[in-house]
């Protein structure tokens, strides 16, 4: 079960991931890319912390966080958990060769919509009781 102390740092986590989510959304719109990127990764990084404290588990470093996330993409078989990070990876890039090329940002909102994605399936999945728990 879990405790009080672990439900409100769990509110906090969402309520700050949702935010930093939103307001990535927000800097995209107005072309602000960098800090749209440094968002996501605040967003998706809290989801993952989320979803591993709901079952139990503190992630110590961002190493953690990955192999937290790339382990639970391949239980789920979620590609957008599982590559997640390696997808926000290639958002720079994604954005330079954009530019560069004058093309559309269809790869970059690509990226965007994976990785919003994932942070809402991670929040589902936070929500959902571990079978552990039902025992």
């Amino acid at each position: 079960m879990v405790n009080a102390a672990v439900n409100r740092r769990l509110d906090r986590y969402r309520s700050q991931s949702l935010r930093l989510r939103d307001d990535a959304l927000d800097e995209m719109q107005a072309g602000r890319w960098l800090r749209a990127e440094e968002l996501l990764w605040g967003s998706l990084t809290l989801a993952v912390k989320g979803a591993a404290l709901s079952r139990g588990q503190e992630l110590a470093d961002d190493a953690a966080v990955k192999a937290w996330a790339n382990r639970l993409g391949r239980r789920l078989r979620d590609r957008r958990i599982r590559d997640s990070f390696t997808r926000l990876d290639q958002f720079s890039d994604a954005v330079d060769r954009a530019r560069e090329s004058r093309r559309r940002m269809d790869q970059v909102f690509q990226i965007l919509e994976d990785t919003t994605a994932a942070v809402e399936r991670l929040w589902n999945f936070a929500d959902t009781p571990s079978p552990e728990a039902e025992k």
